[in-house]
């Protein structure tokens, strides 16, 4: 699994963070955004998120499965689908995944 912070621009001005998992799940890539209550959240950038990690990683959208959860919170992780337009995301759709003690990333 790889596993690193992601700076980005919230909302184009606002300077923000989350940590990024990413994990080969067959040939799928799981990509999940870990809010970390810092400058805008992993919600509100989702789709700009998904898009910059999709570059930086030189990843096929369409082979990845995205998802977000906030650690603040016990609650739940969200999988996250996206319309996309090349390696730009758009229209981000939520669904409960899972709970967050069965989260995928954080437990083997």
């Amino acid at each position: 699994m790889k596993l690193y912070i992601h700076n980005y621009q919230g909302y184009g001005v606002h300077p923000s963070k989350c940590r990024v998992h990413i994990k080969n799940v067959g040939i799928t890539t799981w990509i999940g955004f870990e809010n970390l209550g810092y400058g805008t959240s992993v919600t509100n950038a989702s789709e700009q998120i998904a898009s910059e990690i999709v570059q930086r990683e030189l990843l096929d959208p369409a082979s990845c499965k995205f998802f977000e959860w906030y650690p603040e919170y016990e609650g739940t992780v969200d999988e996250v689908s996206y319309r996309w337009n090349g390696p730009e995301a758009s229209n981000p759709e939520w669904k409960h995944f899972c709970e967050a003690s069965e989260n995928p990333f954080l437990n083997k």
